[in-house]
């Protein structure tokens, strides 16, 4: 008995021994097989991925992309909207805004590689990472999306305020989308509309490239939109777990039932636009993740307003470049403050420095574009006293007396009579007040007599408790460089923008001409001086004034034909010497201006080549004229204006968030000197 409940026994613990062997040795084979597919699965997924960045795919997918949604035109809006005895009210899809999208993404869902989660645009918008400047920037089937606040105050917010979303169609503004609530899916003329329902309206442009790609979860640190499920960690025995699905259990459902706003009121045409152009808004930046496989060529940095939390304001002082300023911002969605006296401007553009209340300015709020005492740098004395004082100290690359034409100040008398000295009978000198422009108050000298009796006009006619005008009298460069027998001066621009450092642009301009052919002895200041001011007082000009403008190409085809110059001299020796002179000028000002942040200048240089090609720096414009007037200007100058506020509002907004400031991704034309 004894030895048979033994072997019993003994045969009953190695059975168990055995069956626990069995089971353990049965759950590694498991653990180890799961690990093997999740292994197989990652890498099928990878190379899915490698193959979705295929460039020719991807352009086909987009192309399928918007086909699919434009054969969506004229489903309705939701059904709540559409009264029973109307036609649409049984009708068998309904689409807002978002649902539109979704709708397109579930059809395609094969071709895309996912799953798009249930939620409204403010999902999608947090899914899509690359942000794009504008329409520019754009290819047909991107996103635009809308944010705002909703005029009522009971109303829910959307996550980022986000409340709208179109599908751009490729040209101008055009986009499809479901806007009005008694409406359908069609073509908008523009993105940019005016809603009752909710105000504050800013633009947010998105690549749809990482959809494109297969990938669709949340990039946002603040909402994972994701719904709950077994997602084991890396302590658990499943090592190799997945990224979490791309559906969530914390966002607001707009299903294609259920609209995404509350838009009752809402305009059935769309009018002036009281919105802001933008990539992305502040608080939505902070949260925004880096994406994966991202083409980075894509992920602009925002230079708009709301990227900087601004209030999207701007106000214009009428005049010079007011009607392009405006005409820029209003495209990026900025609304003009009616109220010229308004201090709550976002950004303001004038003619005169004295229309900005420095004192009133809040740096880091506001962007003025001058600085305070640019006159160190723009009027004639404080140009020349710059330029002395840093010569005299530093050892430029050019000696001043080879690019600057002797000056002396009429207004100090050690000058004056220095002046006095060394002027001989005969020679020709230009004198100008200093603080003018357009020519105003320039005269020709040829005798002593004709300065001395300005100065004593001026000193007569001058208020009592006022200084007569301040003057210089320079040498005049009599053997100037010609352009088909007439004289000719180049305009070329700088921007210069507050920062730590200061930001310093180049960027090519023009060449202006006379109407009338040089000569030396003729008393005609038409003759002498090329600015549009004066030469607008000739009777010919209206018939010749497209010959009075010229791009860098025509100059550069006119000196290689005229004067045998290399076909890349302008771009090459001229350009080069040119940076330098500009270079000295800014190193001779910038320890006098203050680099504040919102302050910045965009500044007209006027050079002169003469027979020796040797190149002299005339002046320098604080309000370089921006005209359109002509096929060259009208070409040049909405571009120059354009793109200075474009770099203007990033560098200011990188000043604000303490970003680093290059690469400056809104430059074109434009070239970094400093």
């Amino acid at each position: 008995m004894a030895t048979t409940t033994f072997d019993v026994s003994a045969t009953a613990q190695g059975s168990n021994k055995e069956e626990a062997v069995s089971l353990q040795g049965a759950f590694q084979q498991y653990r180890n097989k799961r690990q093997d597919e999740l292994r197989e699965r990652q890498r099928q997924e990878q190379l899915s991925m490698d193959s979705r960045a295929d460039p020719e795919r991807m352009t086909a997918l987009r192309s399928k992309f918007l086909e699919r949604a434009k054969s969506y035109m004229g489903i309705p809006y939701a059904k709540r909207y559409h009264t029973p005895d109307s036609p649409t009210h049984n009708a068998p899809l309904f689409l807002d805004c978002c649902g539109l999208v979704r709708q397109v993404l579930l059809d395609l869902k094969e071709e895309f590689g996912f799953t798009i989660g249930r939620w409204n645009q403010a999902y999608m918008f947090d899914t899509l990472p690359i942000n794009l400047s504008g329409p520019e920037e754009m290819k047909p089937g991107d996103l635009v999306f809308v944010s705002g606040v909703y005029c009522k105050e009971r109303a829910k917010q959307q996550r980022h305020n986000m409340v709208h979303v179109e599908i751009w169609l490729g040209e101008g503004h055009t986009c499809l989308g479901a806007r009005w609530q008694k409406r359908f899916v069609e073509v908008h003329d523009s993105y940019q509309f005016v809603s009752k329902s909710y105000h504050s309206m800013t633009y947010h442009f998105k690549s749809i490239d990482t959809w494109l790609k297969g990938i669709c979860e949340s990039m946002c640190s603040e909402h994972s939109w994701k719904i709950r499920k077994f997602d084991p960690t890396k302590k658990s025995i499943f090592a190799l777990s997945e990224e979490a699905c791309d559906s969530c259990d914390d966002g607001e459902e707009c299903d294609s039932g259920e609209p995404c706003e509350d838009d009752t009121d809402s305009l059935e045409e769309g009018g002036p636009v009281a919105a802001n152009t933008t990539s992305q808004d502040p608080q939505i930046t902070t949260h925004i993740k880096k994406a994966k496989k991202v083409n980075p060529s894509r992920a602009m940095v925002s230079t708009t307003p709301s990227a900087a939390g601004l209030a999207r304001t701007f106000l214009t002082c009428g005049g010079n470049a007011s009607s392009l300023v405006e005409s820029a911002l209003t495209d990026r969605g900025w609304v003009r403050c009616e109220d010229k006296t308004s201090t709550t401007f976002t950004l303001k553009w004038t003619e005169l420095k004295g229309h900005i209340d420095y004192k009133l300015f809040k740096e880091g709020e506001q962007v003025v574009n001058h600085f305070p005492n640019i006159g160190v740098l723009t009027t004639k004395i404080g140009l020349l006293e710059s330029l002395r004082s840093y010569c005299k100290i530093h050892r430029p690359p050019i000696r001043l007396d080879l690019f600057f034409p002797l000056t002396y100040r009429l207004d100090v008398k050690t000058e004056l009579e220095e002046f006095l000295s060394c002027f001989t009978e005969g020679e020709l000198w230009i004198c100008k007040p200093t603080g003018a422009n357009q020519g105003k108050g320039i005269f020709l000298v040829r005798q002593l007599s004709e300065v001395m009796e300005k100065l004593e006009w001026d000193k007569t006619h001058c208020k009592p408790t006022a200084r007569p005008t301040p003057r210089i009298v320079q040498r005049y460069i009599s053997n100037p460089l010609l352009l088909d027998g007439r004289k000719f001066d180049i305009r070329v621009y700088m921007l210069l923008l507050g920062a730590r450092p200061f930001v310093v642009l180049y960027r090519e301009g023009y060449v202006r001409l006379c109407c009338e052919p040089y000569q030396l002895s003729s008393e005609s200041l038409s003759v002498h001086l090329t600015n549009q001011y004066q030469q607008k007082k000739l009777p010919m000009y209206a018939e010749v004034k497209e010959d009075t403008v010229w791009d860098f190409d025509k100059f550069q085809d006119t000196l290689s034909t005229e004067h045998d110059l290399p076909a890349d001299w302008v771009q090459s020796t001229l350009k080069r010497r040119m940076i330098s002179i500009m270079t000295t000028c800014y190193h001779s000002v910038k320890h006098k201006l203050s680099p504040t942040n919102g302050h910045f200048d965009l500044l007209g240089f006027d050079f002169m080549l003469d027979t020796e090609l040797n190149v002299w720096l005339i002046e320098i414009n604080v309000n370089p004229a921006l005209h359109t007037n002509c096929g060259t200007l009208a070409t040049l100058s909405p571009s120059v204006v354009s793109e200075t506020l474009d770099i203007a509002i990033e560098v200011f907004d990188k000043n604000r968030r303490d970003k680093p400031m290059l690469p400056l991704t809104s430059l074109k034309h434009f070239t970094r000197i400093n």
